[in-house]
C-alpha cells in the first residue's frame, strides 16, 4: 500500500539531495518513483515548505479555469508546473478541464457545497474509492468529483484503510459487522487487479509529461543556444 508522506518526511527526504546524492539514488533509496521526488523539489523550491503540505479542496471559478487552460495551450508551460503554481491538488485535474474545453464543453465553477455532499455508500464503494485515491497519489479531490462523494468522505475513509486495511471501512454502526457487507475474496482480488490498473494509468501518465517537460526544457535550450551563436556574429 503507497504511504503518505508527512512535511517533515518529504523535507528529509529532500536533504539527501543537498548531502550530492542524484535524484534516481534518492527515489530508489525511499521507494519512490523519481517524478515524486522531483515534484517535491519542485513545489519547495517554488513556495517553500507550504509547497509540500496537502492541498485542501478549492473552489474554482469559471474564469480561472479558463485562464490555467488557455495558458496551457498557448504556452510552452507543462502540467506539473501549472498545478504547482496555482496550487491545484494534481495535475489529472487539469487534464480534465483542457479535455473538456478542446471537445466543445463548457468549463463550469465548482460549487463550494460540492464538498460536502456525501451519500451512502457499500464496502465494495469504500474500497474502489480509496484504492483510487492512493493509485493517484492522494487526490482527495479528484475523487470526490469523480465518485460524487464528500471530501471528508473520502479522506476519513482513506485513512482508515491505511491504519486498519479493509475491515477498516466496513461500517460499524448499528449491530457491528454485516454479512451482506463484506466482500468475497473474488471480489478483494478484483479490486486489487483494478487499483494496480489505477496506478499503472497514473504512472504511466506521469512519465509522459515528464517526457513533455524534458522536450521543452531541450527546445528551450536549443533556442538559448542559437540567440548567444547570434549574439556571438554580432559582435
Amino acid at each position: 500500500m503507497a504511504k503518505h508522506y508527512s512535511v517533515e518526511e518529504k523535507i528529509e527526504i529532500l536533504s539527501f539531495l543537498d548531502k550530492g546524492w542524484g535524484i534516481t539514488e534518492v527515489a530508489q533509496y525511499h521507494s519512490l518513483s523519481t517524478s515524486t521526488v522531483k515534484r517535491w523539489r519542485h513545489q519547495y523550491q517554488l513556495k517553500g515548505i507550504g509547497g509540500l503540505k496537502q492541498r485542501k479542496y478549492t473552489h474554482f471559478s469559471q474564469e480561472f479555469k479558463q485562464k490555467v487552460v488557455l495558458e496551457y495551450l498557448s504556452t510552452d508551460t507543462s502540467l506539473p508546473f501549472l498545478r504547482d503554481k496555482y496550487n491545484i491538488s494534481n495535475e489529472s485535474v487539469i487534464y480534465q478541464w483542457v479535455k473538456l474545453y478542446t471537445s466543445g464543453n463548457k468549463l463550469e465553477a465548482t460549487r463550494r457545497s460540492e464538498m460536502n455532499k456525501g451519500r451512502s455508500t457499500t464496502l465494495k464503494e469504500r474500497i474502489e474509492i480509496t484504492n483510487w485515491v492512493i493509485a493517484h497519489d492522494y487526490d482527495y479531490s479528484g475523487a470526490m468529483r469523480k465518485f460524487t462523494v464528500s471530501y471528508g468522505q473520502v479522506y476519513s475513509w482513506t485513512k482508515k484503510l491505511k491504519k486498519y486495511g479493509p475491515d477498516g471501512l466496513i461500517d460499524r454502526r448499528g449491530k457491528g459487522k454485516s454479512e451482506n457487507d463484506l466482500l468475497t475474496t473474488a471480489e478483494k482480488q478484483a479490486l486489487e487487479v483494478k487499483r494496480l490498473k489505477e496506478q499503472v494509468t497514473y504512472l504511466s501518465t506521469e512519465n509522459n509529461l515528464l517526457k513533455k517537460l524534458q522536450e521543452i526544457e531541450r527546445r528551450d535550450s536549443k533556442r538559448t543556444n542559437i540567440v548567444q551563436l547570434k549574439n556571438y556574429h554580432r559582435k
